[in-house]
């Protein structure tokens, strides 16, 4: 059963149990505000069962027939949901604070700010070695979804052709092409292919022109240790940014592309295991740097204005656009 053939009967579940419950996980400087949403639509705050479950903790949700995480991610609700349950999540004005996060420190590394800084502290005045604009002018997004999209185009204001590598490679028109990321590379090689003619998909976009390569994936089994030894290889000294999930990219194997070259810089949101532990050599090297997942910071005013849609949609038997594709897992 899809979400869009479950509309119908939940539309009519929430006439006759208009019932909301707020998962013990909700943060409490939000309960108020989703309270005075519920009451505003006529809807029942209840610490039982109920209709709507706002949580992301499968384990609050109490025959919910409609649960919306008040987050983006949805890696432990999406499996764990029967299928007649409609998942829906927040994404709100989190992509432009997303892709204002990149621009920041993908300007930060061209100009050097960390060692300017550094100078600051020691009245140390070098000219030498000036930043410099780069001389490659393509930037890769594996991730097409609202947050890649909001990258693509704040990228493409600093003049980068920005490249999307998705699972379908379906255009979108934030980016200059889309990429199926199985054709872009073989990313299950140790080496790059190059004993065969280019295929279509080479002839429009070298990995060793890259600048900046930004990682804007979900928490899927398919993205879990995506971006591999492999590919990573097919690049040459471009900065990587991780906004998405540290899942995506193993610790040792960014730590591998680092001491070859491969990736001249890391900018880390999201690491593997959170909080980054003090022992990790990620802390201890000048071509990486850490923020703690702060990028993409939710505000209760993105869930209340993402269940406002949802419930409109809902109450019009209509598929929600925060639907979640269960099979996709986003």
């Amino acid at each position: 059963m899809t979400s869009r053939s479950v509309v119908p009967d939940l539309a009519d579940t929430l006439r006759r149990r208009p019932t909301v419950r707020l998962g013990d996980d909700v943060d409490p400087g939000w309960r108020d505000a989703l309270t005075a949403w519920a009451r505003s639509h006529g809807l029942e705050v209840t610490d039982g069962d109920a209709t709507l479950a706002i949580t992301t903790d499968p384990g609050q949700v109490v025959n919910a027939a409609w649960v919306h995480s008040p987050f983006a991610g949805v890696e432990h609700l999406a499996p764990a949901l029967p299928d007649d349950v409609l998942l829906t999540r927040t994404t709100g004005t989190m992509p432009g604070r997303i892709a204002e996060y990149v621009l920041t420190w993908v300007l930060a590394e061209r100009w050097q700010v960390a060692r300017y800084l550094a100078q600051s502290t020691t009245a140390t005045w070098d000219a030498s070695k000036p930043p410099a604009s780069p001389d490659r002018r393509t930037a890769v997004v594996v991730g097409t979804g609202a947050m890649g999209a909001a990258i693509a185009g704040t990228l493409a204001t600093l003049g980068y052709r920005v490249v999307g590598l998705s699972r379908t490679g379906r255009p979108a028109r934030a980016f200059d092409a889309v990429l199926p990321l199985a054709q872009a590379f073989d990313a299950t090689s140790p080496e790059p292919t190059t004993s065969r003619a280019p295929s279509p998909t080479e002839q429009v976009f070298d990995t060793a022109q890259a600048d900046v390569l930004v990682l804007a994936l979900p928490h899927t089994p398919q993205t879990d240790g995506l971006i591999t030894p492999g590919l990573l290889r097919a690049f040459e000294r471009v900065h990587l940014v991780n906004i998405g999930r540290g899942s995506a990219v193993r610790t040792a194997t960014l730590l591998d592309a680092l001491d070859s070259g491969r990736v001249r810089h890391a900018t880390l949101d999201v690491v593997e295991r959170e909080p980054l532990e003090a022992s990790s050599p990620l802390w201890r090297r000048p071509d990486v740097t850490i923020t703690p997942h702060v990028s993409g910071l939710t505000l209760p005013s993105d869930v209340v204005a993402g269940l406002d849609a949802a419930l409109t949609a809902i109450r019009a038997g209509a598929r929600p656009e925060s639907a979640v594709a269960r099979d996709r897992g986003y």
